[in-house]
């Protein structure tokens, strides 16, 4: 049987990185015979995750009047994302993805293509610590309670107010997690103050409408 391009990456990699010595045959093993096989995993539990979902949301789906380019090009992003992570919060979100574009036009649901597109760029561009910090931020700001102890007001919350909810975070990681937030219009950071404390601890930052549309529509999307 003939090798495939990728095949004869591999083997190529493979036959450099068993050249090093101690421990090139242990990462050449890593490499060429893990991420294939978590790849195919991926795929298989996306592929499992939107059959699931489009058969229980069949009264809700209309692949008839669905605009075969846009479907195209977000299904594409999708299965790119979905081949290049493992993490399964960003295998779900590119499942989301792919269901909501095929929800009818009239389900109060459905983004429009603009907007999914976006939101594919962003789950493409944000680490897993940005997800993570954007979800809890989201789901305190649903709950009443919590809300009142970390937001300041509406939308607005201190650095300081953040930071003690993710302490297995370091201080500089966490505003790089929120500064790549804040890239994406997900969160927006107010202008600095004149006068800054340590650790970034009075620098205000707002949850933006996109940013919990991001969550609620991918991330914590209700069926």
């Amino acid at each position: 049987m003939r090798k495939t391009k990728t095949e004869h990456a591999l083997a190529f990699i493979k036959a450099g990185l068993s050249a090093i010595p101690i421990f090139g045959g242990s990462l050449a093993s890593l490499v060429v015979d893990y991420i294939p096989t978590a790849t195919q995993r991926s795929i298989e539990e996306a592929l499992s995750s939107l059959q699931e979902k489009l058969t229980i949301l069949q009264a809700r789906i209309d692949t008839e009047a669905v605009n075969k380019d846009e479907f195209s090009e977000l299904f594409k992003s999708s299965y790119l994302l979905i081949q290049r992570s493992h993490q399964q919060k960003k295998i779900d979100a590119a499942v989301n993805l792919i269901v909501n574009i095929l929800l009818k036009k009239s389900d109060p649901k459905r983004l429009s293509y603009t907007e999914l597109d976006h939101f594919a760029r962003c789950l493409d561009l944000l680490s897993i610590g940005a997800l993570e910090v954007l979800e809890v931020i989201v789901t305190i700001y649903h709950n009443p309670q919590e809300r009142k102890q970390v937001f300041r007001s509406e939308h607005e919350l201190q650095f300081d107010s953040l930071s003690k909810r993710f302490s297995h975070f370091q201080v500089p990681l966490l505003m790089g997690l929120v500064a790549e937030l804040s890239s994406l219009n997900l969160f927006y950071m107010v202008p600095a103050p004149a006068v800054r404390t340590a650790d970034y601890g009075n620098q205000v930052i707002e949850l933006t409408p996109l940013g919990e549309r991001f969550v609620t529509h991918l991330l914590q999307v209700a069926l």
